[in-house]
């Protein structure tokens, strides 16, 4: 059995699912909807299959609509699609987006269409990258009873390790990425600026900082545990060298958000009350940030 699958929104994200749905024999796709003519077509030629849709109420029957579009457009999105005579009662719609429910597509489920939610914890900043790299992304889903076992299967063809979500928290869940992907890469750039202190060059100073991320990383794979993946300083209770780094750097901001880290860091060791309290005197700078604004 072949599912036909429509996709709105064919951006990063809808590109590199539809691409990877299209090279599997059970997916075949069908509408594809954006804002413009142009940017259809590129998702057309990338996926390798599809037909250009001008409007929601064009797309033709489907067993499957992907809404991937941004998240403040999911919603109204799938009012338009709840207005298309050509829907099928019992097709699935689902969105991907990792901050909002499956409710946000409230308004199809009126018409007999069941809803989830499945959001791949990866970043999409280049399809191309995207789809070399996606087996072995890991999803969370959400959504009515009857839509799971096919959202499970969907992505589960495409390579994804999938595993079921409470709507209710997905803020927090959403959260964990920003802290996992996005904050890192500001890590990473308060590494440079650092290297840059220190005279070391950026290109060195960039393989340096990568080269122990993905240590780390592996650390982490390996021992499934934050407490015991951490090294440094903090870990080996050495003030003095706290204080040196604490006395080092120059700007006033960045001092104060390695104390803030520092001492998020000091309850992963298992040191005792007392070195702990050592630890987090040194972490104290002595200069305050600046008020945001001012």
């Amino acid at each position: 059995m072949t599912f036909l699958v429509n996709i709105i929104g064919a951006g990063h994200v809808g590109k590199t699912i539809g691409h990877l749905l299209a090279k599997h024999a059970q997916f075949s796709i069908g509408g594809i909807c954006n804002q413009s003519e142009a940017s259809a077509i590129s998702a057309i030629q990338f996926i390798g299959q599809g037909v250009y849709c001008p409007t929601i109420v064009d797309l033709p029957p489907a067993d499957i609509t992907f809404i991937t579009t941004p998240d403040s457009l999911i919603s109204t999105t799938c009012e338009a699609l709840s207005k298309n005579k050509l829907i099928k009662k019992d097709s699935l719609v689902l969105h991907c987006s990792g901050g909002l429910s499956s409710d946000a597509l409230i308004s199809v489920k009126a018409i007999g269409c069941y809803t989830a939610s499945v959001h791949p914890m990866r970043s999409f900043a280049k399809p191309e990258s995207s789809v070399a790299a996606y087996h072995g992304t890991y999803c969370a889903i959400e959504g009515d009873e009857e839509a799971l076992p096919k959202a499970h299967f969907i992505f589960n063809a495409i390579g994804s390790i999938t595993y079921n979500i409470d709507k209710t928290k997905k803020s927090s869940y959403h959260a964990a990425g920003v802290f996992a992907s996005n904050y890192l890469v500001t890590l990473a750039q308060l590494a440079l600026s650092c290297m840059n202190e220190a005279d070391v060059e950026h290109e060195m100073a960039m393989h340096v900082i990568t080269n122990i991320m993905q240590g780390t990383v592996s650390n982490l794979e390996t021992t499934l545990s934050p407490a015991k993946s951490l090294t440094g300083p903090i870990k080996r209770g050495d003030t003095s060298t706290i204080m040196n780094h604490i006395n080092a750097l120059t700007d006033i901001e960045q001092k104060h958000l390695y104390s803030l880290l520092g001492k998020a860091t000091v309850d992963l060791t298992e040191h005792n009350a007392l070195i702990k309290n050592e630890i987090i005197k040194a972490l104290d700078p002595a200069d305050k940030p600046r008020d945001v604004g001012t």
